[in-house]
């Protein structure tokens, strides 16, 4: 079975000087003039690009990441989900 995360859709402009930092704290690379942030809602690892943000969960945090899917499996979704 393929199990699907859902990520809730929240888009919050933010400037560099709102978010403190400039860099994603992953990849170490600059954000783009726009671009896809997000945080690890597992740890403080502070602001990271979305797609870093899926590899970080994935390894950093797997056992975690399977408690939460088994927690949630039996939940309806959203009628707009």
């Amino acid at each position: 079975m393929t199990i699907v995360l859902w990520r809730e859709p929240w888009l919050k402009p933010l400037s560099d000087m709102e978010t403190g930092t400039e860099v994603c704290a992953v990849c170490k690379m600059g954000f783009k003039v726009m671009d896809f942030v997000t945080s690890c809602e597992f740890c403080s690892i502070g602001v990271i690009h979305d797609e870093c943000a899926r590899k970080h969960i994935l390894h950093e945090h797997k056992a975690l990441l399977d408690k939460k899917v088994a927690l949630h499996r039996d939940r309806r979704l959203h009628d707009y989900q």
